[in-house]
C-alpha cells in the first residue's frame, strides 16, 4: 500500500515538474528578453545593382529588431532601437545618393531614433544579421505596375503595406498636454511640447524659410491651437502656429531669418525644439560659402533631355550668348522650379562636369579640360602681346605715404622691411630720427637702366628678405624709380600694367590715422617720525670759585639745545645747561664731567627743556628732556605724452646723464656717463571698432645712492601689450611700498622703574609708505585738429 501511494506521488511531482517547465518556457516566450546596451558605432552607404541603395548600421553587439515608421508627406522612415546609444559622435550624416538626402540620428534617455529623409516616398525592407541592421531602398518597386494601386499606399509592398496599417491600428491616440517658449541665455528660442506619450513620434523638416514640427496621431487641445507672437523675445524665432488635422497635429515656426540652427531633444514626455542664432564666425562661413546668384528665375521639367538642348533652353530664355562646344554630349532628366538660371546652368554644368569660358558677351560651355585649355593658351597669347606693347613713362605724385614704399612694393618686396614709418632708432636704442631717403635716391639716378630692377633687392639685403614675384606688378621690361625731393614715383610699363599699379595706388595712399597718447605717472609719498629722549648729568667747580650764576631753570629751543658739555671753559666764558640754565661765569676752569645718561634724540630736536635740578657749592645736576617729530606729503607727477601715427612707434624722454669717472691701467681716468631719464615708448594700432591696442614702454629713474663715487639709479618700468577705448583711461599698474619701525634704548633697569624709568630710555617710532601708479589715455585724433 505505502508502495502504491509512494508511487502516485511520483508521478504527481513529475507532472508538477513538467507543468513548471512548460509554464517558463511560456514566461520566456511571451515576455520579450530585454537586450542588452547596445551601441550604434558606424553607419555604410552602398549602391547595388537594380537601383537600389543599402544603408548598413553597425552595432557594438547582436543586434535586435527595430520598431519602424515611415511617413510619405514628408517621406522619411524611422528606425527606434531601445536600450541603445549613439556612438558616432555626431547627429548627422550626409547620403545624397538616390532618393536619400541624409541621416538624422537622435537620442533620447536609452533609445536611438535613426531617420532616413527622402526626396519622395521609396519602398524599403530591413533585415537583421547578427551585429548589422540593413535598410535597402528599392526605388525600382515604385516604377512597376505590379505593385501600384489607386492609393499611394501602393507605393510600399504588400507586406509592409499590413505591417504599417497594423502598426497604426494599434498605435495610440497621442495627446500634446501644453507648451511653453522660453528664451536661453545665449539668445536661444526653445519651445517646451509636454507630450501625454513618451513614445510620441516627432518629425520636423525645413520648408520655405520655416521649421514644421509634426506629431503622427496625436491630438492637441483646443486652447493650444492658435498662433503665438513670440518676436519681442529676440530669438531666431517669430511666430509659432499650432493647427490640429485630423489626426495629425503640425507646428509651423517662422523664423525672424535664416541665421540660426535648430535641434530636437526628446526626453521622456518633454520634447524641446531649440533655435540657436548663428555665431558671427559661422555666418561668415556661410556668407563665404553661399554663391550669388542674380540671374531671373525660371523653372525647368525635362526627362532625358539633350544637354546640348537645355543650354540652348537657357541661352534662349535669358538672352545670352551662349555657345555649347562639340564635346557637349549626354543626356539629363531634371526637375526645377522657381531658381535663377544662372544657378540652374551651374547645376547642369556640375552634374555633367562642364565649365565656361567668358570671353566679350559671349560663354563657351565645353568640358573642364577644354576650359583649361583655353585659359592656358589665352594666358600664353597675353604674354606675347605684352612683350609687344610699348612702354609708357608716367609721373605718380604720392601724398600720405613715402614713395621708396611704393617703388618696393612694386618689385613684390614687403613694405614692413623697410620701416614704412619713416623712423628709425638710434644705436643707444632711445630716442627717434627721421630716416633720410635721399641717398636712396641718388643710389637709384645713379644707377643704370639695367640694373633698376634689383634696386629694392639691393636695398634689401641687410633685412634678409626676398622678393616674392606672385604680389610683383612690375613686368619684365618694366621699372620704376623714385623722386625724393617731390616724392613721386616715375614708373615706366604697358598701358594695362599702368591701370593695375595706379589703382593699387589709389587704394593705399590715404591719410593714416593718428593718436595722442597721454601717461601720467604719480608717485605718492607718506611719512611720519616721532622721537623723545632724555639727557642728565652733573656739573662742578673749580674749588674757591663761588660765582656759578643765579639761573636755575630755563627753556631751550632748537639753537640752544645740545648735548650736556664734556669739556672745561676757560676765561671768562659763560657756561649753561643745554635747556639754557645758566650755569655762571667762570673765572677759572669749570670741571663739568659726562652725562650719567645720554639718550637724546639721534637728530637735532624741534623742542627741548632743560633744568638744574640741584645746585651745590661746587656741583650742579642737569636734566635735559627733548622731543622731535616729522610728518611728511609728497606727489610726483609726470606727464608725458606724445602722438604718433597708426602703427608707428614713437618715443619721448626727459632727464640727466650722470657724469662718474673710471680708471684703467691702460687708458687712465675716464669720464663716463649714466642716464637717468623718464621716457615714454609706444606703438599704437586701431582696430576696426574704434579701440586702441597699445605697445607700452614706460620708465622712470632717479639717482640714488652713490657707491665708490658711481651713482645708482632707482628704476621704475612697466611694459605691457593693452586694449583701451578710445578717449578711455586705464591703470596699467601699481607698486606700493610701506615700512614702520619702533626702536626703544633704555639703561637696564632704571627705565623699568615706576614714575622715573622714562628719564632712562628714548624711543623712536617711524612710519613710511610709497605708492606707484601709472595712468595712459590715449585719443585718436580727428583730421580737423590735427591740421590745426
Amino acid at each position: 500500500m505505502n508502495n502504491i501511494q509512494g508511487s502516485i506521488m511520483l508521478k504527481i511531482e513529475w507532472l508538477l515538474a513538467q507543468m513548471s517547465l512548460v509554464l517558463l518556457l511560456c514566461i520566456f516566450h511571451i515576455s520579450p528578453v530585454k537586450a542588452s546596451d547596445l551601441t550604434l558605432s558606424g553607419i555604410d552607404v552602398a549602391t547595388l545593382a537594380g537601383d537600389k541603395l543599402q544603408i548598413q548600421l553597425n552595432m557594438s553587439e547582436a543586434a535586435v529588431e527595430p520598431t519602424i515608421f515611415h511617413t510619405e508627406n514628408p517621406a522619411r522612415i524611422a528606425l527606434d532601437f531601445p536600450n541603445t546609444k549613439n556612438g558616432l559622435g555626431k547627429k548627422i550624416f550626409q547620403v545624397n545618393q538616390g532618393t536619400a538626402t541624409n541621416i538624422y540620428i537622435a537620442e533620447a534617455g536609452d533609445r536611438v531614433r535613426v531617420v532616413l529623409n527622402l526626396l519622395e516616398a521609396t519602398p524599403f525592407e530591413t533585415k537583421v544579421l547578427g551585429n548589422k541592421v540593413f535598410l535597402t531602398l528599392n526605388k525600382s518597386l515604385s516604377n512597376t505596375s505590379v505593385n501600384r494601386s489607386p492609393a499611394k499606399a501602393g507605393l510600399y509592398p504588400a507586406s509592409l503595406q499590413k505591417s504599417t496599417a497594423a502598426t497604426n491600428s494599434l498605435m495610440p491616440k497621442q495627446t500634446i498636454s501644453g507648451f511653453d517658449f522660453k528664451r536661453g541665455e545665449k539668445g536661444e528660442g526653445r519651445i517646451l511640447i509636454s507630450l501625454a506619450n513618451p513614445n510620441t513620434i516627432v518629425n520636423s523638416k525645413e520648408e520655405s524659410g520655416n521649421v514644421i514640427v509634426s506629431f503622427v496621431n496625436t491630438e492637441v487641445n483646443s486652447n493650444l491651437a492658435k498662433r503665438l507672437d513670440v518676436s519681442e523675445f529676440a530669438t531666431p524665432v517669430k511666430f509659432i502656429d499650432t493647427v490640429a488635422k485630423g489626426t495629425q497635429t503640425t507646428m509651423t515656426v517662422t523664423m525672424q531669418n535664416n541665421l540660426y540652427d535648430y535641434s530636437l531633444v526628446q526626453s521622456d514626455g518633454l520634447l524641446t525644439v531649440e533655435f540657436r542664432p548663428l555665431t558671427n564666425e559661422e555666418k561668415d562661413v556661410l556668407e563665404k560659402s553661399r554663391v550669388k546668384y542674380t540671374g531671373e528665375r525660371l523653372s525647368l521639367n525635362f526627362q532625358d533631355i539633350e544637354v546640348r538642348s537645355v543650354i540652348a533652353i537657357l541661352a534662349e530664355f535669358t538672352g545670352q550668348n551662349v555657345v555649347a562646344g562639340d564635346d557637349v554630349t549626354g543626356t539629363i532628366t531634371l526637375k526645377l522650379d522657381d531658381v535663377p538660371w544662372d544657378e540652374a546652368l551651374d547645376f547642369v554644368m556640375m552634374t555633367k562636369e562642364l565649365g565656361k569660358y567668358e570671353t566679350g558677351n559671349v560663354t563657351l560651355v565645353s568640358p573642364l579640360d577644354k576650359i583649361k585649355d583655353y585659359k592656358k593658351k589665352q594666358q600664353e597669347t597675353e604674354a606675347v602681346v605684352e612683350q609687344l606693347d610699348p612702354l609708357i613713362t608716367e609721373y605718380i605724385s604720392i601724398n600720405y605715404a613715402k614713395a621708396e614704399n611704393f617703388r618696393n612694393l612694386l618689385y613684390g618686396f614687403d613694405s614692413a622691411a623697410f620701416n614704412s614709418c619713416g623712423v628709425r632708432m638710434r644705436a643707444g636704442g632711445s630716442g627717434l630720427s627721421s630716416s633720410s631717403s635721399s641717398s636712396t635716391s641718388q643710389t637709384t639716378q645713379q644707377m643704370p637702366q639695367q640694373q633698376m630692377q634689383r634696386q629694392g633687392a639691393q636695398n634689401n639685403n641687410a633685412n634678409n628678405t626676398q622678393a616674392d614675384d606672385k604680389y610683383r606688378l612690375l613686368s619684365e621690361r618694366g621699372s620704376a624709380v623714385v623722386d625724393s625731393r617731390t616724392n613721386t614715383l616715375i614708373v615706366r610699363e604697358t598701358a594695362k600694367r599702368l591701370e593695375e599699379i595706379k589703382k593699387m595706388i589709389r587704394k593705399l595712399d590715404i591719410t593714416v590715422r593718428q593718436v595722442m597718447i597721454e601717461s601720467r605717472i604719480v608717485v605718492a609719498s607718506n611719512s611720519f617720525a616721532k622721537e623723545l629722549g632724555v639727557k642728565f648729568g652733573t656739573a662742578g667747580a673749580t674749588p674757591g670759585n663761588s660765582n656759578n650764576g643765579d639761573t636755575v631753570f630755563g627753556f631751550g629751543g632748537k639753537n640752544t639745545a645740545g648735548a650736556l658739555p664734556t669739556s672745561s671753559s676757560t676765561g671768562t666764558s659763560t657756561t649753561t645747561t643745554p635747556g639754557g640754565v645758566y650755569l655762571g661765569t667762570q673765572s677759572s676752569t669749570s670741571n663739568i664731567p659726562n652725562q650719567l645718561v645720554d639718550l637724546g634724540t639721534s637728530a637735532t630736536p624741534y623742542g627741548a627743556l632743560g633744568m638744574t635740578l640741584v645746585k651745590g657749592a661746587d656741583y650742579v645736576l642737569n636734566l635735559e628732556l627733548s622731543a622731535l617729530q616729522d610728518e611728511k606729503r609728497g606727489e610726483i607727477l609726470s606727464n608725458p605724452r606724445v602722438m604718433t601715427t597708426d602703427r608707428c612707434q614713437a618715443n619721448i624722454q626727459q632727464g640727466v646723464e650722470i657724469p662718474y669717472q673710471t680708471s684703467s691701467a691702460n687708458s687712465g681716468v675716464n669720464i663716463q656717463f649714466k642716464e637717468a631719464v623718464l621716457k615714454l615708448d609706444v606703438t599704437p594700432q586701431i582696430t576696426p571698432n574704434g579701440s586702441i591696442i597699445m605697445d607700452l614702454f614706460i620708465s622712470k629713474d632717479a639717482v640714488g645712492d652713490v657707491v665708490n663715487n658711481v651713482p645708482s639709479i632707482d628704476t621704475r618700468n612697466i611694459r605691457t601689450l593693452v586694449r583701451v577705448n578710445d578717449g578711455e583711461t586705464v591703470v596699467l599698474g601699481g607698486i606700493f611700498e610701506g615700512s614702520t619701525t619702533n626702536s626703544l634704548n633704555k639703561v637696564p633697569f632704571f627705565a623699568d622703574l615706576p614714575g622715573i624709568g622714562f628719564l632712562f630710555k628714548r624711543t623712536n617710532n617711524t612710519d613710511s609708505k610709497q605708492e606707484l601708479l601709472i595712468f595712459v589715455t590715449p585719443k585718436v585724433m580727428k583730421d580737423d585738429i590735427v591740421s590745426n
